[in-house]
């Protein structure tokens, strides 16, 4: 249950203010909470608490309980390097992602301390080892969680309070922020955490912070506004001039789980519009990735293709499967049909390309080898009966990444690299802990990044606090 909005005076006082209430918000008051700061204020943009956070599966972690109780070695070094290869040491602040990775363990004990209970999963085929902590509920409980304790231990959480402006002393601190719920207030503090999520809604920041966004992409998750980077750019932050777009794809938008399953399945075959295929399918299985080639087709569009051996196969484990494409096959998004011909003018392509695709496709299938791509043996599997189908999919915005630059301590940095003083921020509106494509190999990092930056901040915030009292 959400806390009700409550009338509050056009100015107020508090120790820090938080600006957003989602994951990495909550988790910043309540850390700043238990380590004894006392007057906390969470100001939340929108009706209810969680953000991204609470539509999120599993959060990336490593050395933690869980998966000790399972016997996982997940061994943070190893881990490290592995994401430093992954960016090619671009773009990662290694001392950043090195703050993230020796929280995160013991953010999952700091969890199941509150009650929750996690299953560490593989969410990627032959992930190895296993990172992401899906807890019970996933991030909807979780938050929920986090919500409870915020508010259980005195943290005021104010909805629909937006932050608008950061406001500075005399002395180059921070002093106060101008906020607005239903009336503008001013709240006076000397300590502030931006985390206020991304801008996935803002077309403008998109526009000009990630040259793969294009007009027409579809946003999965909430249309944030980046109200936290317009913050912290007028209050004299360094913003990157690149952010990362947490994109996946193939994505069709149908909500219907069964053709989730199958559009991005290694034994499909891949196809764009001119009828020709671009890639190995099996990149389907790290989603992040393939988004990145289907980006690179006309018009950002792909086709993936079965028969009817192929749906047959999916129906033993999906039943649901059959009605699903039945009903979807009235709509504009799939094709079901017993020429191919048929298939190639509902993707507006040349049946000729088509057909020799399809056919030189087969050819490989029959050889157990796919000279253009290399995909596995296992997965080649010809297209030979009919009806035929043809889904078409997209890539689809998750979030963004990135924007605010920081240091390990969470500190906002100014143009020369210096901490504003009392300023923090944390989750996806900050820089530094992600590569340009989201690392697949550790699942789950946004949502372990949103808590274990919300974790530190807190911490840091709460410190200077104590020391400047």
């Amino acid at each position: 249950m959400c806390p009700k909005v409550s009338t509050i005076k056009p100015e107020l006082e508090a120790d820090l203010v938080i600006i957003g209430g989602g994951g990495s918000g909550l988790a910043a008051a309540l850390t700043a909470k238990e380590k004894g700061i006392k007057n906390i204020i969470v100001l939340e943009k929108r009706g209810g608490l969680g953000g991204n956070t609470a539509q999120a599966t599993g959060l990336f972690a490593c050395e933690s309980p869980a998966q000790a109780r399972q016997r996982i070695i997940a061994d943070k070094d190893v881990l490290f390097k592995r994401a430093m290869d992954w960016a090619r040491w671009s773009r990662i602040n290694p001392r950043i992602f090195r703050a993230f990775l020796n929280k995160s363990g013991d953010t999952i004990r700091w969890l199941e301390q509150m009650g929750l209970e996690f299953t560490v999963i593989a969410f990627f085929p032959n992930q190895e080892p296993r990172v992401e902590h899906v807890p019970k509920g996933r991030g909807a409980q979780l938050t929920k969680v986090l919500a409870e304790k915020c508010r259980e231990s005195g943290v005021q959480l104010l909805l629909r309070g937006s932050g608008k402006k950061i406001l500075f002393g005399k002395d180059g601190g921070v002093s106060g922020v101008l906020a607005v719920q239903g009336d503008e207030l001013e709240i006076k503090t000397s300590n502030v955490i931006i985390a206020t999520g991304g801008f996935a809604g803002n077309k403008k920041l998109l526009k000009k912070y990630c040259p793969l966004y294009y007009d027409g992409f579809g946003v999965r998750g909430l249309p944030l506004m980046g109200d936290g980077l317009l913050m912290a750019q007028e209050a004299g932050a360094a913003i990157e001039d690149f952010v990362t777009l947490l994109k996946e794809g193939p994505r069709v938008d149908l909500h219907t789980w069964p053709l989730m399953a199958i559009e991005r399945d290694p034994i499909t075959v891949w196809v764009n519009n001119r009828g020709e295929r671009f890639a190995d399918e099996a990149i389907g299985m790290h989603p992040f990735e393939a988004g990145n080639t289907i980006l690179r087709q006309p018009d950002k569009v792909m086709y993936s293709l079965l028969d009817t051996s192929i749906v047959q196969n999916f129906s033993v484990k999906l039943p649901a499967l059959d009605k699903a494409l039945q009903a979807e096959a009235a709509g504009d998004r799939l094709k079901i049909s017993k020429s191919w011909d048929d298939i190639a003018k509902w993707i507006n392509t040349d049946p000729a390309v088509l057909k020799t695709t399809i056919e030189g496709y087969n050819a490989c299938c029959d050889r157990g080898y796919d000279e253009i791509f290399a995909k596995e043996r296992r997965y080649l599997q010809p297209l030979r009966r009919p009806p035929y189908y043809a889904i078409r999919c997209q890539t689809h915005i998750l979030d963004t990444i990135g924007g605010i630059r920081i240091n390990e301590r969470m500190e906002v940095l100014n143009s020369q690299d210096k901490p504003i003083r009392g300023l923090y921020a944390a989750g996806v509106a900050t820089s530094g802990w992600e590569a340009e494509t989201y690392c697949s190999d550790l699942s789950g990092s946004a949502f372990g990044y949103a808590i274990n930056s919300g974790r530190i901040a807190g911490e840091n915030a709460a410190a200077f606090i104590l020391e400047t009292k």
